[in-house]
């Protein structure tokens, strides 16, 4: 099979999506088929430095005209960009017409349309015209949880026939680095792993963490970049005598992520909307037990191997984050429940998982 991807996330800082493409181009790779990257935007023509063992074909047509072309002319077509395909996957919205190829896009979630209010408002007018084209040109869509395969279809823009569930995998994190050793020397660390978006609540767990740490050792420790640091910098500059034991770390490399999960206290997600949530996979498999929000991805992922706690109030969040450090047991109890929870989940059966949809159209 002649397969065409949407390599464009390989290019910048790797986060979920970025670590999805990954899998599946790799995987495509070792399954023998003909794998034609494809990187989206004038300013991938610069780059030369990141080699992904395919050929990468750069579309040069600027993002915001891209949103327009297709509807306008059909063009650019993907066999214009990167020759006749039998099949192309669209791995973050850039779905565009074809002669001949099958076409799968993978919807990670659908949050700046069902809660428009947890994201800036151009983030939002810009998701609903890729989506609207994902929907309008793909052949199916998948999702990495039932719960945005549900959301899709309660919008109506396809029917449940043309939606498709694959469950994400967790990837096994080195712990080589050791770049928690200023942490390991103050105290037990409470780790918490993702992008600074208003989705995932990092003002309401400083606050939060600021109350609970009248009665605990612990540190917090954030990692993850991304725009939106503004309101997560304010809460912790009026944190006063607890901003010392708050450390915001920015873009972490996967050695780094893995030595931290590996002796974090535990690991907190207190998203108030995931389409998936792999920071709490990555936790469970690296040992680390979790306290996460009670929302749909979460509940699915999960399953019983996190503390899942409704979204109430930051005093009622603390009241957890000190129970959930003093019960020793209940940490140990999930921690082997969450090992056995995050093998269930693999890349290679993801990966599989998308192939087979693939394989459906042909």
């Amino acid at each position: 099979m002649r397969l065409g991807i949407d390599v464009t996330p390989l290019f910048r800082p790797k986060t979920g999506v970025g670590v999805f493409t990954e899998m599946v181009l790799a995987h495509a790779r070792e399954s023998g088929d003909e794998v034609v990257g494809i990187a989206s935007g004038y300013k991938m023509l610069a780059r030369r430095d990141l080699d992904l063992g395919v050929p990468v074909r750069a579309n040069w047509v600027p993002r915001y005209v891209n949103r327009l072309l297709p509807d306008l002319i059909p063009y650019p077509s993907v066999e214009s960009l990167a020759g006749d395909l039998d099949a192309y996957l669209a791995t973050n919205y850039f779905m565009v017409p074809s002669r001949r190829a099958a076409k799968v896009a993978f919807i990670h979630d659908v949050g700046r349309v069902t809660r428009p209010q947890l994201y800036r408002p151009r983030q939002v007018a810009r998701f609903k015209e890729v989506f609207r084209r994902c929907a309008r040109f793909a052949d199916l869509l998948i999702t990495p949880t039932d719960a945005v395969a549900g959301e899709i279809v309660e919008l109506g823009v396809v029917g449940p026939d043309r939606v498709r569930t694959v469950h994400l995998g967790v990837r096994k994190l080195s712990d080589d680095s050791a770049v928690d050793g200023n942490f390991r020397g103050n105290g037990p660390y409470v780790l918490c792993v993702g992008s600074r978006d208003r989705r995932k609540n990092l003002p309401f767990l400083v606050r939060a963490f600021v109350q609970a740490a009248r009665e605990l050792p612990h540190h917090l420790v954030v990692a993850g970049g991304g725009h939106g640091g503004k309101d997560l910098e304010a809460a912790v500059a009026s944190a006063n005598g607890t901003a010392a034991r708050i450390h915001l770390l920015g873009h972490t490399d996967e050695a780094m992520l893995g030595r931290l999960y590996k002796n974090a206290a535990f690991t907190v997600c207190p998203s108030l909307y995931e389409g998936f949530g792999l920071p709490i996979l990555e936790a469970m498999a690296s040992g680390c037990p979790v306290l996460a929000t009670d929302i749909e991805a979460h509940r699915e992922v999960a399953g019983n191997a996190a503390r899942l706690i409704p979204i109430q109030s930051e005093s009622l969040f603390a009241e957890n984050l000190i129970e959930f450090a003093r019960d020793d047991r209940s940490r140990s109890d999930l921690r082997e429940l969450g090992l056995r929870r995050s093998s269930e989940f693999t890349w290679d059966r993801t990966a599989r998982g998308v192939r087979d949809v693939i394989t459906q159209l042909r």
